[in-house]
């Protein structure tokens, strides 16, 4: 696997000067006002002690980088609240004692369960003090007088100083494309790549497959040398996205458009929160009608052969629905009574289910498996729709591709289950990515083969990429991930968490903006699902009524002359020879 240094030459920083102080740009708000710095080390782990200017000094003698928060500076940012869409600016003055170090930048709730506001920022610090920038998209709120701006310190052996912190709050809307930033990259980018060319050699070799149709007119004889036209419809790989039931039956110009695509560009969505266990309980409030929406979305998808995936019988890490229940057997009567009706409800209409979600979870996050007498619950829900269902069965987790503790813990966490004689038939992983930390495709590839040791299959579930108004690079690294997940066998879908900005968790990530204009991330969709990985022919029958091609798998429409309609068949590798017969 490549090094961390290795994605470092590809980055470089956006400042006129490194000695110079930034200027904030106009029209932000100063959020910590007269705030100090703060600093706290585990003493197991390093000290921390003040230097001038009212900063500290940090060194690490015995990292952890699952326990990077073990050692941090912090700023309190107690002005305003923070909400979804607004931007925080924030200029940190810093520097490594000895050779080169690296901090993560943390916007976040100052206590339990210490919310994330943004994406965290990896910062790399040289000899000589800078001033650094770090832009925050916020995604979550956080009340006024919550928000701490956190530097954790801990993940490896070194040896830094924390000499000031300003930050600023930017309103939603504000256009940042001129703000200070650093810049970044990943290795692999070039256009010429080696790593990208051997990987669409694969999927030429490995995704396509040659395959055949016999035709018969309506009078039950061959339609012999008859010219006809096939047009891959719908793939059998699962590209795709989270989708809403309610955009999938609204009658709306927004819900028209939005279905366009679905249908036009994939063949595999997830109901973002449909299928969550919230909303189930006996009680809930309108839940007859949501069940009744969510029917209208399955026949409609149906209809048109696009395949979903079920997402989630549970979350290991407490949901918010569950968040201060301390009933131990509501908890679990919950829990598997919202199973038990969402499986019989879905039934054979979703193709997997994603039956545990977040088994590790972010740092801080609280467990239902930690809480007591709930210590196998997630088994207890394993087992319980093992017993239901034959469908495959998915464990989903986040920071896969991201080296340290939650990954680890997903590799013990799947490979226990394995050891126990209970199935997963495969890994979900959610690959949110942020441009701070942007594995190189040949890391992706290696950090597949590293969990093929223990699951048969891996989907890439929940795709987004958050970057600083950097498109470009959020258009690159779709480009490439897709590349890359797409010629590895090991993979069956891969799927982002939302398209379109006005349904979308995270505003900046979609790829359609919320007046329908595409961005360059939408462009690459369509680029490669559209139209490169299509496949398209037309063929003469032979005298027998067969046409044979080579392309990829999944559904196809034929027209000939006589037909009108297209007719649509179905062709895979275990089944590559199809029969029609023309009406």
């Amino acid at each position: 696997m490549r090094k961390l240094a290795l994605r470092l030459i590809c980055a470089w920083f956006a400042i006129a000067s490194a000695a110079a102080d930034i200027a904030a740009p106009p029209g932000g708000s100063d959020l910590a006002l007269a705030s100090e710095l703060k600093a706290y080390a585990d003493p197991a782990c390093g000290t921390v002690s003040k230097i001038d200017n009212g900063g500290w000094k940090v060194v690490i003698t015995k990292p952890d980088e699952a326990k990077a928060y073990a050692a941090q500076v912090a700023l309190d940012c107690p002005a305003e609240a923070l909400a979804p869409g607004e931007t925080v600016l924030a200029l940190v003055k810093a520097r490594a004692t000895q050779g080169k170090a690296s901090i993560e930048a943390k916007l976040q709730l100052g206590k339990a369960p210490y919310t994330p506001a943004a994406a965290t920022t990896g910062l790399e610090l040289s000899s000589t003090f800078q001033e650094l920038p770090v832009l925050f998209t916020i995604t979550a709120e956080i009340p006024q007088g919550g928000a701490v701006l956190t530097f954790l310190c801990a993940g490896k052996a070194q040896s830094v100083e924390i000499q000031s912190a300003r930050v600023f709050r930017y309103p939603a809307g504000t256009d940042i494309s001129k703000f200070p930033r650093i810049r970044r990259s990943y290795a692999g980018r070039e256009p010429d790549a080696p790593w990208r060319k051997a990987a669409l050699d694969r999927i030429e070799k490995q995704r396509k497959s040659d395959f055949s149709v016999r035709v018969t007119g309506p009078d039950g004889k061959p339609l012999a040398n008859a010219r006809i036209t096939l047009k891959l419809r719908r793939h059998e790989f699962g590209f795709g996205s989270a989708v809403t039931a309610d955009l999938l039956t609204a009658d709306t110009e927004d819900a028209r458009r939005y279905r366009e695509i679905v249908d036009r560009l994939f063949s595999q969505i997830v109901f973002e929160n449909d299928l969550k266990d919230f909303g189930w309980e006996p009680e809930a409030e309108g839940k007859e009608e949501h069940k009744q929406k969510l029917d209208r979305a399955f026949t409609w998808l149906a209809e048109r052969n696009i395949s979903i995936r079920g997402h989630y019988l549970m979350q290991v890490a407490v949901p918010p629905n569950l968040a201060g229940q301390t009933d131990v057997a509501a908890i679990r009567k919950h829990v598997l009574g919202t199973m038990e009706e969402r499986l019989a409800f879905a039934g054979n209409r979703v193709v997997e289910w994603d039956v545990i979600n977040h088994p590790v979870a972010w740092s801080g996050a609280e467990l239902l498996t930690k809480i007591p007498g709930l210590e196998t619950i997630d088994r207890e829900v394993y087992a319980a729709a093992r017993s239901r269902s034959p469908l495959p069965f998915f464990v989903n987790e986040d920071q896969i591709f991201r080296p340290g503790r939650q990954a680890d813990e997903t590799y013990n966490y799947l490979a226990a289950f394995k050891r126990d004689g209970l199935r997963i038939d495969g890994l979900g992983n959610q690959s949110h990515f942020d441009e701070s930390f942007l594995p190189s495709p040949e890391e992706l590839l290696a950090t597949t083969d590293r969990f093929a040791a223990v699951v048969p299959r891996q989907a890439v579930t929940e795709y987004d990429i958050v970057t600083q108004a950097d498109e470009d690079l959020a258009a690159d690294y779709t480009r490439d991930a897709l590349i890359a997940c797409f010629s590895h066998p090991a993979y069956s879908s891969f799927l982002l968490w939302g398209f379109w900005e006005g349904s979308h968790w995270k505003a900046e990530a979609a790829s359609w903006n919320r007046d329908w204009s595409i961005r360059k991330r939408g462009e690459v969709l369509e680029e490669w699902l559209g139209r490169r990985w299509a496949t398209e022919v037309t063929l003469t029958t032979d005298k027998d009524g067969t046409a044979r091609w080579r392309g990829f798998p999944g559904y196809y429409e034929l027209r000939t002359e006589a037909s009108g309609a297209p007719l649509v068949f179905r062709v895979s590798k275990v089944t590559p020879e199809a029969k029609l017969d023309l009406p």
